[in-house]
């Protein structure tokens, strides 16, 4: 997977916090979504025309992008779910955990590979 589909992802990730409209998605709606693995579709839901996660979920540009994603999303999961407070500092936005988790799957770096775009 190119990184740069997930640093897309968490320019409009952080697009949508700074609107403040969606301070209501809570880290237990994330976690919710997570675990039913569909945390872009929950998101594209409730944020509508804010966000275009075409790419990601209706186009094969980043290959199968939505199951890649998935997966890190809930290995992170698996792994710190209610650790957030400690692990990343986050306690209070749904939104702002899955920044913060989608920027742990750029450290951890695994199946990754930068962009061979000129």
């Amino acid at each position: 997977m190119e990184v740069t589909a997930l640093t897309g992802l968490i320019l409009q990730i952080n697009s949508l916090i700074d609107s403040g409209k969606y301070n209501d998605i809570t880290i237990s709606d994330v976690h919710n979504a997570i675990e039913s693995q569909r945390l872009l579709r929950f998101i594209k839901e409730k944020c509508g025309t804010d966000i275009d996660l075409s790419i990601y979920l209706e186009s094969r540009a980043y290959g199968d992008f939505e199951d890649f994603y998935e997966e890190k999303i809930n290995q992170i999961y698996n792994g710190y779910a209610g650790d957030e407070n400690r692990k990343w500092g986050i306690r209070n936005l749904g939104l702002c955990l899955v920044l913060a988790w989608t920027n742990e799957i750029i450290q951890w770096g695994e199946g990754l590979q930068l962009s061979t775009r000129g």
